[in-house]
């Protein structure tokens, strides 16, 4: 992801010299260029998730195990999808210089900071949350109850290790090795298709707020 508010980080980081201790307005710098870093590379790991779904089967040191690295991998993409958003709070908490303790950063105490509504900058953050929230259920049932359920991939577990157990011999209980290949596949493919949708989404909703987050930056950044 690339946008003109690094450009503009970049050029007043510039301006900062090593052998002094940090003005105020230096220091809002810092601090907006590393949160605001943070966002940029939630969005990238999520691409990286997209990845590891992709080639999760190579992961595995064997056959039987598979669905297994597959259901890992599509539980980071879930849980990393959140945390776009939870950046995107910490930064907003910065660039507005609400000044409030990193634990108490929420989506409730920052939408409703006045500061934030008088910058107009909630309604595009409600946005990414609506975008980082698609797959909220699933998340939850996997930080909440332990694993990812999904009847396609049960099935392939459930086959690949019925293969496992009957040392190849697939054919007495009316299975091939293609039909195996070709759902482990089908499992892939249409999860990447639903979080590749949603990752556009959810880059396109930052890039909103952050058209509006450069002003306001600007406007403080240059204050002397």
């Amino acid at each position: 992801m690339t946008h003109q508010i690094f450009e503009s980080f970049l050029s007043d980081l510039e301006t900062h010299r090593n052998d002094s201790e940090k003005t105020e307005v230096e220091q809002y710098h810092v601090d907006c260029w590393a949160t605001c870093k943070a966002v940029k590379t939630s969005l990238k790991k999520l691409e990286v998730a997209e990845e590891c779904i992709r080639q999760s089967y190579r992961f595995s040191p064997n056959e039987h195990e598979i669905a297994e690295y597959i259901e890992f991998h599509i539980e980071n993409y879930l849980i990393r999808s959140r945390s776009v958003y939870d950046r995107a709070l910490i930064f907003t908490n910065y660039l507005c210089d609400i000044q409030m303790a990193k634990d108490s950063v929420s989506h409730v105490s920052i939408t409703t900071n006045r500061k934030v509504e008088k910058l107009g900058l909630n309604s595009a953050l409600k946005k990414i949350n609506k975008a980082c929230a698609v797959y909220r259920l699933e998340r939850n049932g996997v930080v909440h109850h332990d694993r990812y359920s999904n009847q396609e991939l049960e099935w392939v577990d459930t086959a690949r290790k019925a293969k496992f157990i009957l040392n190849g011999e697939i054919e007495s209980i009316g299975l091939s090795e293609e039909v195996i290949e070709q759902n482990t596949a089908v499992v892939i493919i249409k999860h990447l298709d639903k979080f590749s949708e949603s990752t556009r989404k959810i880059i396109e909703s930052v890039n909103r707020f952050l058209d509006l987050a450069l002003p306001v930056y600007e406007a403080h950044a240059r204050k002397t």
